[in-house]
This record gives structure tokens, sequence and C-alpha cells, in this order.
């Protein structure tokens, strides 16, 4: 029920404004909410969450929903990109400097670059919105994941108990990558889940179908793209090549570019933080220089899943609820990938210093 919540709020906040106007402020709400969300979850998630607000939202205003959801893929990637625990990508790149026994990214590391990405990105994207491919269509009249109509007593109740437990977890995320305390996410999450269980919002058999077979297989088919690349040695083929084009240079902002250029490319393709991140610690070592730098310019590189839709989970896992293309990823999504590229060529170096 937090999508009608949603749905009726961002009516009301849009109630005085029509035409070209209202819909801008809609995306503009639309953004901020779905970029701020993704800071502190990860983009798939909220992008899936934010499904039964789109169909309400795009069924009331007569928006179309595959552009909305477009939209919404691309803040949450924006700003899940802006916080350690906002975006797989981060999460791999941090694993990495883990599993090599050096220093691993703060909660709010990437937040240098990702946050003038965030807000250039979000400029772009709510001026330029008619860039963004519409297709006439109407919402699925049956659809299970359409919204409600009103909000019922039981709702508030299940509202109250999941909002609880979703800022708990948040703060267990947030005191474990921040503080020294002990805290295991996990266990919480469970916890609070068993919570979810024992207060009737969800239902046990809930809870096991609510475990996407999709999103499992997808999960492990990325683990075993990482085997492969890691075994076959394809990800030495890469570093390799970037070293030839450095060669001897030390010119910081020259090596933030083909870093962020090289994984940009290749994560339109597959998935490439887990796979380039040890391979960007290998040319660290290889130069002498800050291992965290290199790792983060590719971090940034590979989060740029803006041009195609098997760039990313969310993007693959998203694109069944529309009637997009494969070209339209790229349309809309190219500028991104510019200011990106800017932002963190002009900002990482002075920030991470690689020597």
């Amino acid at each position: 029920g937090l999508d009608i919540v949603m749905g009726n709020a961002l009516d009301k906040l849009t109630g005085n404004v029509s035409g070209k106007k209202k819909e801008m402020l809609i995306f503009a709400i639309l953004y901020l909410a779905s970029g701020l969300v993704s800071f502190v979850l990860q983009n798939s998630y909220v992008a899936m969450a934010f499904l039964p607000v789109i169909f309400s939202i795009a069924k009331k205003n007569k928006i179309s929903h595959s552009k909305m959801i477009l939209f919404v893929i691309y803040a949450s990637t924006l700003g899940g990109a802006c916080t350690l625990i906002g975006t797989p990508t981060n999460i791999y790149a941090n694993t990495a400097l883990e599993e090599a026994g050096l220093k691993l990214f703060g909660m709010f590391d990437f937040a240098w670059v990702g946050i003038p990405i965030f807000i250039l990105g979000g400029i772009y994207m709510i001026v330029m919105n008619r860039w963004c491919p519409s297709y006439e269509e109407t919402v699925p009249s049956n659809s299970e994941i359409e919204a409600a109509t009103e909000i019922t007593p039981e709702m508030k109740k299940k509202q109250m108990v999941v909002g609880i437990s979703f800022l708990l977890f948040v703060l267990a995320l947030i005191l474990d990558s921040l503080t020294d305390i002990t805290v295991n996410p996990n266990f919480i999450g469970y916890a609070l889940i068993a919570v979810s269980v024992l207060t009737t919002v969800v239902k046990p058999k809930e809870v096991i179908t609510s475990f996407g077979v999709d999103m499992v297989l997808f999960c492990a088919g990325i683990n075993l793209i990482i085997a492969v690349m890691k075994n076959s040695g394809l990800g030495e083929v890469f570093g390799a090549v970037v070293l030839i084009i450095l060669g001897d240079t030390k010119n910081l902002y020259l090596i933030t570019a083909v870093l962020f250029l090289g994984s940009a490319i290749a994560t339109q393709f597959m998935a490439t933080a887990g796979v380039l991140a040890p391979i960007g610690i290998s040319i660290a070592e290889s130069m002498g220089a800050n291992p965290q730098a290199i790792v983060l310019a590719i971090a940034i590189g590979a989060g740029c899943s803006f041009l195609t839709p098997i760039a990313s989970g969310t993007n693959q896992t998203l694109m069944i609820f529309t009637n997009l293309k494969f070209t339209d990823f790229a349309k809309f999504g190219w500028p991104l990938v510019i200011i990106s590229f800017i932002c963190c060529v002009g900002i990482l170096p002075l920030v991470f210093p690689f020597f």
C-alpha cells in the first residue's frame, strides 16, 4: 500500500500544474524519490519497488509507462552509484579490494564523483525527458502489480511494520559500513523478515515465493561469467591493453580516462566490475599506483549501464515490463555516459590521487 501513499502525494504536489510543466514536475519527483532511495537500497530493488507507483501515475496522467520505467532505471542507477551499498557494481569493486587484503571503500567514498553525476544527470533527464522513448500504450488492467485504489486499516498496519523494518535494516547497513560496531546486516534482515511473518504482514508462503527465480539465476550467471573471465585470461587481456595504452605515463587524467572508457564500453555487454576490479589491482601494482583509485575509476565506468538493456541486472529485469527496443536505451542514455566521463576525469584524480 505504500505505492498508494506515494501516488496520492504526487497527485497533490502536481495538482495545480498542467500540460508539459506537470509532466516535467512528475519526472523531477520520480527522479529524486527513486534516486535518493537508491543511496541506501540497491538500484534493482528500488526500480522494482516503484513499478506499482509508475503504473498508477501512468494511468492517471496518460504517460507512457515504458518511458517512466526507463527513467526510473536510470535514476536509480545514478543514485545507487553514490554509495557503497547502492549498486552491486560498487559492492563487487569493494569485494575485490577485500580479497586482495587492501583498504576497503567507505560508505560515501563513491559520493565524491557520484553526487555531481547524480545532479548533472538529473538536470539532463528532467529537462530533456522528451528524449526518453515514449509509446502509445495502456496499463495492463489485470496486472498483479497495478496499484490498489484505497488504503485500508490493514494496509496502514503493514506500512508501519514495513517502514520501521526498512529503517532498521538501513541503519544496520550504515553502522556496518561507517563504524567499528559489529553489526551483521544479513542477520538483521532475516530477523526483520521473521518479524514481518509473525506480525502477519506477509505469509510464510509469500516470503518463499517472493524470491525471484529469474534474479537468482541472473546472479548465478554473473558469478559464472566472472569465473570464466578469470580462468580464461580475458580479463588479463584487458589489463595488458590498458598498460600498453598508458605506457610510462603518470598523467592522472589520462589514466582515469582510459580506465573509465574501457570499463564503460565493456559493461554495455556484460557485468564488468567483478571481472575488471581484480585486474585493476594488478594494474595498480604494476604502476605503483593507489589501488583504490584504480578500482574506483573502473567501478564508475562499469556503473554506466545506460546504452543497452543487457548492461545490468536492473535493465534486464525491468525490460520485460516495457515496450522498449534495444536502441531506446542508447538514445536516452548516451549523454549520461558523457556526463559521467567528464565528472570522473575531472574530479577523481583530485580526491583519490593515483600516486
